[in-house]
């Protein structure tokens, strides 16, 4: 297989499970069909690393009489190389989506800093991803990169102005003439112009300035523990060296032909990071049951300042117990509450296929809705709030709710429960906020 063959499948959807039949594979892969079963073990095998990243499950089974490759998704989205089972070389890249087909790239952005996708510093991508690499492979180059320049100690002229005792050819007479016709005194002071050849100069100042942007993306929670772990020391000696530099801001800087190839290179990088591009194409994934939790917590936010209720996010409620077992939760976490007055609402996001299967009746959904309605009561339970009212949120491709009331015959108490689905679409963002304001009833001032 050469290198400029890609390996494509289509795009694999979380929390499900795929079969890559033997005919397919072989579209991609040429073998006898008495080694196919060793080959898919050999893609196994090489992948591992890559499919473990994602979560993804990987093994063989049989269909239609035949062998088949199976991959299973977990909860994550993301995307990884792949390496052919041929020659072990990268040949394409998997890509697992969202699993109602909804485009998460153009809601991250949205979400601020509540997620972000996770980036390897280590799997680097054969195609280009939905998702822009973050700069800091970049600058983590800016770095050994400066370290090699800052050897050469490279010199270039810089003019100055000096205050001296005699005239020059570049005396600065205007200025003179202003300054002596304000104090006569200092006839015998002028300011020359002068060429140094320095190391402190206007350009290394800005590429000092660049060090500074680096060094704060590398320190930043955004980088992975093991590449500012490996960075650590590097950047302790240039932030002491720093102190004592010029640093002149800038947007750009100016690469010169007869710049030393080393400078081009630290300036070329420079570039890059001011202009937040990078051509690295690094394998990514984020965890999208967390997504969908933080995208359902932006959409009550609005909610919340539409109605003049307070919003707590996460909130904990502790679980005490002498001589706690290691199975024993340590508190419980709804995704958010709302809170008015002496009114309060629950809401939790589950991202589930429950609204898609509406009608069916598998015991599999019955036990899982169980599990999510139970904890939901439970939330609401733990507060002395007058009103109580509580929100399943599940993802669905339009906004649908269903109000359900739960109510014990022996204390006759009773809770309001809906059950609510939603697009996860961006265009769709005000139209559910709306629509779920209309669900959630606080009272007037």
């Amino acid at each position: 297989m050469s290198n400029s063959r890609t390996f494509s499948f289509g795009k694999l959807l979380t929390l499900s499970s795929v079969y890559w039949s033997s005919d397919k594979l072989k579209q991609s892969w040429k073998w006898s069909d008495r080694s196919m079963e060793a080959v898919m073990q050999r893609f196994i095998d090489l992948n591992q690393k890559y499919l473990s990243y994602l979560g993804i499950r990987a093994n063989i089974e049989t269909s239609d009489g035949k062998p088949a490759l199976k991959l299973s998704t977990s909860n994550y989205i993301g995307a990884i190389p792949i390496m052919s089972p041929m020659n072990g070389k990268a040949v394409g890249d998997l890509v697992v989506s969202g699993r109602f087909g909804e485009n998460a790239g153009e809601l991250i952005m949205m979400l601020n800093s509540s997620i972000k996708p996770e980036y390897s510093d280590e799997f680097r991508l054969v195609q280009d991803s939905q998702m822009t690499s973050p700069i800091f492979i970049e600058c983590c180059k800016y770095i050994d990169c400066y370290i090699e320049a800052e050897r050469i100690k490279w010199r270039k002229f810089s003019n100055i102005t000096r205050t001296e005792r005699r005239p020059e050819g570049t005396t600065l007479w205007n200025e003179y003439a202003q300054r002596i016709a304000q104090n006569p005194l200092e006839f015998s002071t002028f300011k020359n112009k002068r060429n140094i050849l320095s190391t402190d100069h206007q350009e290394w100042a800005q590429l000092n300035y660049v060090l500074q942007v680096v060094i704060s993306e590398l320190e930043s929670p955004r980088v992975p523990v093991r590449t500012r772990a490996a960075y650590a020391s590097r950047i302790a000696q240039l932030k002491i060296g720093l102190r004592g530099k010029t640093i002149i801001s800038t947007t750009a800087v100016k690469i010169r032909m007869s710049d030393p190839l080393i400078i081009k290179q630290l300036k070329e990088l420079a570039n890059i990071i001011l202009s937040n591009k990078t051509n690295e194409r690094l394998a990514w994934r984020m965890d999208y049951a967390e997504f969908f939790e933080r995208y359902v917590q932006f959409l009550m936010a609005e909610v919340a300042k539409k109605k003049g209720a307070r919003e707590i996010n996460n909130p904990h409620y502790g679980i005490s117990v002498k001589n706690r077992p290691q199975w024993l939760l340590h508190y419980l976490e709804p995704d958010m509450v709302l809170q008015k007055y002496d009114e309060q609402v629950v809401i939790d996001a589950k991202y589930k296929s429950h609204m898609f299967n509406w009608n069916d009746e598998s015991n599999e959904l019955k036990e899982t809705f169980r599990h999510d309605f139970h904890q939901i009561l439970a939330y609401c339970s733990l507060n002395s709030m007058v009103t109580k009212q509580s929100l399943l949120v599940y993802p669905f491709n339009d906004f649908v709710c269903h109000k359900t009331k739960i109510s014990s015959s022996i204390t006759h108490a009773e809770a309001t429960v809906y059950l609510i689905g939603i697009p996860i679409e961006k265009k769709r963002i005000e139209e559910v906020a709306d629509k779920l304001g209309d669900v959630i009833g606080f009272s007037e001032e």
